[in-house]
């Protein structure tokens, strides 16, 4: 009798987990702003991807042929998905090192969550972290999230400390938000090569500033010309508050407050995308989605891009070290006429989120 109350419950867990990966795969490609349920549904499926083969295995175990093919049909659904959340290349030698003479550069993305100010003190900790990870990677174009510099004296002029630091020429920053006259927040871009044009272009808005605006900069790179994307997409920017009021009626909810992040966030992916099909040049995405690999964001804004960390990189790739080792919400993409050589994620601590760096190149038009 136990028996069979195991394997019954093993069959219907069995089949709820089957669906459930299903739904996650492919509720993802719905827009969210018309289907809400869609942006919730990606966040599972690094746990029941694993999950389907352990119950395979279970399967296998017991002689039930049938139950076995259910799970396999179920991987096999799910495999795209698979593929854009883990990195494959285990035996790909993956080290950023530019090539004497050629025409390699790198670029790094990192969401430096207001260069470690909280409540306006600065955490000595957090900007350190931040200033070893830019001087490790050294990078020939920073992009940086969630910027924030000072120009009152004796405050924190980051702007002035990295473009010396990092022996920067060209820098745009979108400044959408001032605090106090001289209290700056927003999405900055750092070059060593020339910034031909830049602009701020609106996608919402934002208390804090980033995630109002996309940054878009023009390069010119050894005699040819590349279009930077630098974006933070709206987040859920949760508070206390949101979770007393997790019941609460419509328009103060925490759920109605995902729902519309959702919305906003989906019409600044479709938004986004058709800006970089419109690009005269070959064009990178980079920034923090605030999104997983299985989403609509990241499929509408990847179409036809390369994923840095999924072409040379192996595992998850985490990108934000709290709430789930399996979350990489910070991504750098490559339209085909650029060639990914290499990336990496590094691992400062402390740091809300990890930077991505890649080495790129594009041949001579």
């Amino acid at each position: 009798m136990l028996k069979i109350i195991v394997r019954r419950t093993l069959l219907w867990s069995n089949i709820c987990l089957v669906a459930a990966l299903l739904l996650s795969t492919f509720l993802p490609g719905i827009n969210p702003g018309k289907c809400w349920p869609a942006g919730f549904s990606g966040f599972f499926f690094p746990v029941l991807f694993p999950l389907c083969f352990l119950y395979t295995c279970v399967w296998a175990w017991y002689k039930k042929r049938k139950y076995v093919l259910m799970n396999i049909m179920a991987i096999l659904c799910a495999v795209p998905a698979a593929l854009t959340t883990w990195g494959v290349h285990i035996f790909r030698k993956n080290i950023i090192s530019k090539e004497t003479n050629s025409r390699q550069f790198t670029l790094m993305t990192y969401n430096t969550s207001s260069m470690g100010l909280e409540r306006y003190v600065t955490d000595k900790d957090k900007e350190a972290a931040i200033y070893n990870a830019i001087a490790s990677g050294s990078p020939d174009i920073l992009c940086m999230q969630e910027f924030y510099t000072n120009d009152t004296p004796g405050k924190d002029q980051h702007m002035q400390r990295i473009k010396s630091a990092g022996n920067y020429p060209y820098h745009y920053f979108t400044g959408d938000k001032i605090h106090w006259e001289s209290w700056h927040y927003g999405i900055v871009l750092f070059s060593r090569y020339p910034v031909i044009a830049a602009s701020a272009i609106p996608c919402g808005e934002s208390e804090t500033g980033s995630g109002s605006t996309f940054l878009r900069a023009d390069i010119a790179i050894k005699g040819d010309t590349i279009r930077v994307f630098a974006v933070h997409l709206i987040s859920y920017m949760f508070k206390g508050e949101d979770y007393e009021n997790m019941k609460a009626s419509k328009g103060t909810g925490l759920v109605y407050k995902m729902r519309s992040t959702f919305r906003a966030r989906s019409t600044q992916a479709l938004q986004l995308a058709a800006l970089v099909a419109e690009s005269p040049y070959p064009a990178i995405v980079c920034g923090d989605f605030n999104d997983t690999p299985v989403s609509f964001t990241y499929k509408t804004i990847s179409h036809n891009m390369q994923d840095a960390f999924l072409k040379t990189g192996v595992g998850w790739g985490r990108t934000l070290s709290y709430l789930s080792p399996s979350l990489r919400i910070d991504y750098i993409l490559a339209q085909p006429p650029l060639t990914v050589h290499a990336s990496k994620v590094f691992h400062p601590r402390p740091s809300e989120h990890f930077p991505v760096m890649a080495c790129l190149s594009l041949k001579k038009n």
